[in-house]
């Protein structure tokens, strides 16, 4: 039994998915930074939907990985998330379109000002 998800990694024009098994946890989303800032094409997928456990406290290091490859100028999909980790993230400023696609909201001061 494997304590950390295997990620599966497959490039494809342009693309590279990201295809998460297993339990998410932090170690494994410290695990899914190094290999999606390894790659360079400009679409990354992160495929969630064979994932059994996704841990809550994961969240925040997956927001941080998505931050860092749209700064880097590369979109962002994510595939399987079920309905709680979709609004969690929201809560985060990361909002999923019907199709997968990652848009975040701009946080600044401003955003806690009355």
């Amino acid at each position: 039994m494997h304590d950390h998800p295997d990620q599966i990694t497959e490039a494809v024009a342009g693309e590279t998915v990201f295809r998460i098994e297993g339990r998410f946890d932090q170690p494994a989303a410290i695990r899914l930074r190094q290999l999606v800032m390894a790659e360079e094409t400009p679409r990354a997928v992160l495929d969630f939907s064979h994932v059994e456990n996704l841990d809550d406290a994961a969240l925040p290091f997956l927001t941080v990985i998505l931050r860092l490859l749209r700064r880097q100028g590369r979109d962002v999909v994510m595939l399987g998330l079920r309905g709680h980790h979709v609004r969690v993230l929201q809560h985060f400023g990361v909002e999923l379109t019907d199709g997968g696609s990652v848009e975040l909201v701009a946080w600044g001061e401003e955003s806690f000002q009355g």
